[in-house]
């Protein structure tokens, strides 16, 4: 079955192939009434069909089938464009179509004096439009405005155009003047390339070609349906992205790689894992007081951060996704929490198709819709093997554990009313929830209290609540413990600022233990009796302690020993944790012995048999 030049297929028998058809009427499957053949039909189609194909396809005659026309070249479906307003000359408010007439009516010998004056009072701005997009400059005041901002934009084609409006900004006043616009196209090309133009003076073309992803192109670009005002506008085109999830970027980091989408030939979408982590966030508007939050919409699954109360908020959360085959879009909507209903602060879309396992994709989002914002996301593909061995419980990992020691905390708010706290801190990472004991009227807490949780490469975060005995906890600060990049078994100490408060901080020390297992010596191990042996007597203990204290009738001697009792089954589950991945390196140890042992008898009998 040869291919002609990618056009045709040509398909053909070497000899006569053997031929059968049954041709039968009745009720076929029924075991009562079975089906009865037609005589001489059967040969008939036997003999026609075999006629036609000795004419048709049987060497040396051969069948011709035309091949569908494929477009065969990369398809951009998206690009990421830093956009610079830079400034602007040349401004009349008389020439500029929208605006007022607000010159003087004088008598004055030199009347250009007046109209100057009125052109040096203006206090412009640029919103810039691409798409949903949408991001505006500040204002800058006279006829010859700078404004030298730069944002970052997200095309959804391989083709875009981005519109330049130019307001007048009154004092005083809230309404803007519209003054005038231009437009500027952008396309991609197939030499990885991109193209831009804009109408100029006299209805000529201004054009500037970007021969690579990378590249800083300026364009002065007139005002359109004006006599007078240029704007100076300088573009780069970070990377497109393709049909088949490649990347092109600037050609000092090549012109086109895969490490972030797919190789040449789409990968498998099936059996993989999307993780997507939602990083950090600036320059966030709402308008009232900004809590924000992320919602995450991939497939059917939708997901939710945790609600910051920040403009720059820092969430540092990872969620998981099953890969979709017919569905590579993320969709991302950002929320400000509200009392009465909760405020839509933004939106933005993310290409997830291709991703290549083992790279991770760290990129800025900016927000649709909305005049400012942008959200930072981390991205990578798994395969469902190698994440369930990565991740999960322990008795997957041989990564060992974090050890995070609860120092101190200082400068906390007060949350009773007599201008103190009890305060405790509340740890989740991942889906386990620890927490310390009570430190109760203090704002400058001591609990120097390890906890201890299996390294699956969770976000680590701490909640500082205020404990109250019958009213509901309330939360005096939260922050996230950095540690995915520490190196192992060393510690790392640091005071970390709570955010959602006015003030405070917490000292925590934290250590990766990837431990190395050693032959126990007997002490070692009579110390871990002693300790389970100490965590039962405890146990002991706490329960008559209750039975007296619900005797004596002692609500706020009940609530202390109830803490107290919570910090105990923490420890005693932080015990077990250590006892279980113990237990894991052991048994991995002794499969490597018993490698080992094999692999040495295979080569002394090797040996003898060579003997």
């Amino acid at each position: 079955m040869p291919v002609l030049d990618g056009r045709a297929v040509l398909y053909s028998f070497v000899s006569t192939p053997d031929v059968r058809i049954g041709v039968a009427f009745g009720s076929g499957g029924s075991q009562s009434l079975p089906a009865t053949e037609l005589p001489g039909v059967s040969s008939w189609l036997v003999k026609v069909f075999t006629d036609t194909l000795i004419k048709t396809m049987v060497e040396p005659h051969r069948r011709c089938y035309s091949l569908p026309a494929v477009d065969l070249r990369k398809k951009a479906v998206g690009g990421i464009v830093y956009v610079s307003v830079i400034s602007a000359s040349n401004l009349s408010r008389s020439k500029l179509r929208g605006s007022p007439q607000r010159r003087e009516q004088s008598s004055s010998l030199n009347g250009s004096l007046v109209e100057n004056f009125d052109d040096n009072n203006l206090r412009t701005f640029v919103e810039v439009e691409l798409g949903q997009l949408t991001r505006r400059t500040a204002v800058s005041p006279g006829s010859s405005p700078r404004w030298d901002s730069t944002f970052n934009m997200v095309l959804h084609e391989e083709t875009g155009t981005l519109r330049l409006h130019l307001y007048n900004c009154p004092p005083n006043s809230v309404k803007f003047d519209f003054l005038a616009k231009c437009e500027i196209k952008m396309k991609y090309a197939a030499d990885d390339s991109t193209a831009f133009w804009a109408i100029g003076h006299d209805s000529g073309v201004i054009a500037k070609h970007a021969e690579f992803c990378g590249k800083e192109v300026e364009m002065v670009v007139p005002f359109e349906g004006v006599t007078s005002g240029e704007l100076t506008v300088k573009l780069v085109v970070k990377e497109w992205q393709f049909s088949d999830g490649s990347l092109s970027l600037n050609k000092f980091n090549g012109s086109s790689r895969k490490s972030t989408y797919s190789s040449s030939s789409p990968l498998s979408r099936t059996g993989r894992k999307i993780n997507v982590a939602i990083m950090e966030g600036k320059d966030l508007i709402s308008s009232g007081k900004c809590d924000p939050y992320v919602k995450l919409q991939y497939g059917k699954v939708l997901q939710k951060t945790r609600t910051a109360h920040t403009s720059n908020p820092f969430w540092n959360q990872k969620f998981e996704f099953d890969e979709i085959v017919d569905d590579g879009c993320l969709k991302i909507k950002c929320y400000s929490e509200e009392m009465f209903g909760d405020e839509n602060i933004g939106s933005a879309r993310v290409n997830l198709e291709g991703l290549l396992e083992g790279s991770i994709r760290d990129i800025w989002v900016p927000l649709e819709k909305v005049n400012s914002g942008e959200l930072r996301l981390q991205i990578d593909a798994v395969r469902v093997n190698d994440a369930e061995g990565s991740r999960g419980s322990v008795s997957g990992s041989f990564n060992g554990w974090i050890e995070l020691i609860l120092v101190e905390a200082k400068d906390l708010i007060a949350a009773d009313i007599i201008g103190t706290s009890d305060p405790y801190v509340r740890v989740q990472y991942g889906g386990l929830k620890k927490r310390t004991k009570v430190m109760y009227r203090t704002l400058n807490p001591q609990w120097n209290q390890t906890l201890e949780f299996p390294d699956d490469g969770s976000p680590l975060e701490l909640h500082v609540k205020d404990h109250n005995a019958l009213l509901p906890t309330s939360n005096i600060g939260d922050c996230v413990v950095e540690y995915q990049g520490l190196p192992p078994n060393q510690m790392y100490e640091k005071w970390i600022p709570l955010q959602g408060v006015k003030r405070g901080e917490i000292h925590v020390r934290i250590t990766r233990k990837v431990p190395e297992l050693q032959t126990r010596s007997s002490l070692e191990a009579d110390a871990s009796l002693t300790k389970s042996h100490q965590i039962s007597n405890q146990m002991k203990q706490f329960l008559i302690k209750f039975q007296s204290l619900i005797e004596d009738g002692s609500l706020e001697g009940l609530s202390t020993a109830l803490s107290e009792m919570q910090s105990l089954e923490d420890i005693q589950e932080e015990y077990m944790v250590q006892l279980e991945t113990e237990q894991m390196l052991l048994l991995n140890k002794i499969k490597e012995l018993g490698q080992e042992v094999m692999s040495s008898s295979s080569s002394l009998s090797r040996r003898s048999s060579g003997f």
